[in-house]
């Protein structure tokens, strides 16, 4: 039977951009490293090709293991928190990417986690996690032996509890109402509600990559967030509308002044589902760029 590429295209384009954002918590990385693949893969003669998932899959694989190496130094440089770039659900758009971007599910806490885990390790978990892949196919994936990728997702998976990785789904009914009370409280700049939100030992991280004002460090305690906060919006509260977007499949706080996209607002529970354990935000406008209308 003849391959075509278009068919190729359309059956694979959702499943590698899913594998390359997991694998790098990048959009646009994600997005080049899948177009490079197609174009690489428009250079060979398809139907010489046996298992097509497979080959993309590997390809995918390793561009990211590429990347990812040769940004460890970037990020060792990186001014401040480095953080995943969030996805916005905008599926109502036309946008064939958005489209794709919509269908990606992966938690933004999560993500954030994966950034523990070596790049082998990574690929290892996302492989298996995400892609459901057995052992024997991982194994021929990134050239290793079937023991050595157990050992892989057994170290990731024990460095991802450490973390503080939850595997258990969230309640989708108790994060919205937290991320609604914290928009409420933020807004009308109410120290005790804020505080009333989030665990003790809470932890705030925001990402403004050097190009616009951010926390450098991350803020521990639950008054020490507030405290940034009740400092923070006042400068905002005249200029910014805020409105729950989906993010990551979850919800979150979109920040727009002047119809521009400024800041992205997502968090994390603790066990009991009744506490903020988390939270990031993103005002990189280079990780922000994706989203602009």
């Amino acid at each position: 039977m003849t391959v075509h590429m278009e068919d190729v295209y359309r059956e694979y384009k959702s499943l590698l951009f899913s594998l390359a954002y997991r694998m790098t918590g990048s959009v646009t990385e994600a997005e080049d490293i899948v177009q490079d693949t197609f174009l690489a893969l428009a250079g060979t003669d398809i139907q010489d090709i046996h298992h097509v998932k497979s080959y993309l899959c590997k390809a995918v694989t390793n561009r990211c293991l590429d990347l990812l190496k040769s940004a460890r130094w970037k990020r060792e440089q990186y001014v401040g928190e480095w953080l995943p770039e969030p996805m916005v659900d905008a599926s109502g758009t036309n946008d064939p990417l958005q489209t794709v971007i919509a269908e990606e599910s992966v938690s933004y806490g999560l993500l954030v986690l994966l950034e523990n885990l070596s790049p082998p390790e990574r690929a290892v978990y996302v492989l298996r996690t995400a892609l459901d892949y057995e052992y024997s196919e991982i194994a021929a994936i990134l050239e290793k032996t079937e023991a050595g990728c157990r050992k892989l997702f057994s170290r990731a998976g024990q460095k991802l509890k450490e973390a503080g990785y939850q595997e258990a789904v969230p309640s989708s009914d108790r994060s919205a109402r937290l991320v609604e009370q914290l928009m409420q409280a933020i807004s009308r700049s109410d120290a005790k509600a804020l505080i009333g939100l989030l665990t003790n030992d809470a932890v705030f991280v925001s990402d403004g990559g050097g190009k616009v004002r951010a926390a450098i460090h991350p803020i521990f305690s639950n008054e020490r967030i507030t405290a940034f906060w009740m400092g923070v919006w006042p400068r905002w509260a005249s200029r910014a509308t805020m409105q729950i977007c989906s993010i990551n499949g979850q919800d979150g706080i979109a920040v727009y002044s002047e119809g521009e996209l400024k800041m992205i607002i997502q968090i994390a529970m603790n066990e009991e589902e009744d506490h903020i354990k988390h939270v990031y935000m993103m005002v990189n406008p280079d990780k922000l760029a994706h989203l602009q209308k």
